[in-house]
């Protein structure tokens, strides 16, 4: 079946072919075969899981009538020290259909490593909603990590409410599978409220990655950070929307978008649109996009030092990538990415 999907909240020129995403495939029956592991320090946080047959649809524009549903509550005050641990291990076929509801009441902090892995060549589907709201005074920083096997399809679409004082930190790191859409929604709803976006991507082979991020500011002094970083190999195509929406009243408020793709052949494509919607004139937006082959004077001043070519390029890869993968709060998380990076590169 084909499915009109990720499309843009202003729409753009069609010559560009960027306002939406048209996908063929078949959506498979819902089924686990394993349970959600859930690991870390959850004696102060309230944790609820159910299979829910009710339908339920996202921003990427698909709709599901059976999923999993987990509810997960900081409660008002609670500062958990160490992040917790989300994780999917995919067997046989796997259909994961999810939906995380993070709750920060006032005044609590808390870290979630969410992974979906998989060690086989079966392929998988995997559909992941996540919904959080922030209350006032609230911090988190969420890391969403894609680990899927090449043959699997991955969709992740992500909405988030900030309130005042608030911030919200989400950490995308994509790695795995052939078939990527990502959907990203977020409403700084009142003062002094931060959202912040990282995304790093690696496609190769025939990989088609699809972001489609939309965020607004909507309360005064509000601050929305977008940063994605990527890099095409081989045949791999990427779509980037990125959109910063400064409503009207949200005076003295940011919004920045910075997004860097290199290409490591010929024959891969990087296709990029960023957009800055505004109603207030007391703002300050800003967006940057780049793309292109690493820088051949760079590579060569590596080699005359004793590196290979392929070993300059990926020094420089990581050298683009290293400050967004510290914002995970978590050291061997950070050095297994850097280690799968590594031999996805190779």
């Amino acid at each position: 079946m084909k499915y009109r999907l990720n499309p843009l909240p202003v729409k753009t020129t069609n010559s560009f072919h960027m306002n939406e995403l048209f996908l063929e495939f078949d959506i498979p029956s819902f089924h686990m075969n394993h349970e959600l592991e859930i690991s870390g320090d959850v004696t102060s946080i309230d944790i609820k899981k159910e299979i829910v047959k009710r339908t339920c649809s996202s921003r990427i524009g698909l709709t599901f009538p059976e999923y999993c549903d987990i509810h997960i509550t900081i409660p008002k005050g609670v500062v958990v020290s160490k992040p917790i641990f989300l994780t999917y291990h995919f067997f046989k076929d796997d259909v994961f259909v999810s939906n995380f509801h993070f709750h920060y009441e006032e005044d609590s902090s808390c870290n979630f490593i969410i992974m979906m892995t998989s060690e086989d060549n079966d392929s998988h589907f995997s559909h992941v909603m996540e919904e959080v709201i922030s209350s006032t005074n609230s911090s988190g920083n969420i890391t969403f990590l894609n680990l899927l096997n090449s043959k699997s399809i991955s969709f992740y679409a992500l909405e988030n409410k900030v309130f005042e004082n608030a911030s919200i930190t989400h950490n995308i790191v994509d790695l795995g599978g052939n078939t990527r859409v990502y959907n990203a929604y977020s409403e700084l709803l009142e003062q002094h409220s931060l959202n912040t976006l990282n995304t790093f991507y690696l496609g190769k082979e025939k990989d088609l990655l699809d972001f489609n991020y939309y965020l607004k500011n909507i309360g005064k002094e509000s601050n929305n950070q977008m940063k994605v970083e990527g890099v095409l190999k081989d045949f791999s195509q990427k779509n980037f929307r990125g959109t910063i929406d400064f409503i009207k009243g949200c005076n003295h408020s940011i919004g920045e978008e910075n997004e860097n793709c290199v290409l490591l052949s010929d024959t891969c494509r990087s296709r990029s649109l960023p957009q800055l919607l505004c109603e207030e004139e007391d703002v300050v937006g800003a967006h940057g996009v780049s793309s292109g082959k690493v820088s051949q004077e760079m590579v060569f001043y590596m080699m005359s030092r004793g590196f290979t070519k392929k070993e300059a390029e990926k020094l420089i890869v990581f050298g683009n990538v290293s400050s967004l993968i510290r914002e995970i709060p978590n050291l061997e998380i950070q050095e297994m990415i850097l280690q799968k990076i590594e031999e996805l590169l190779d």
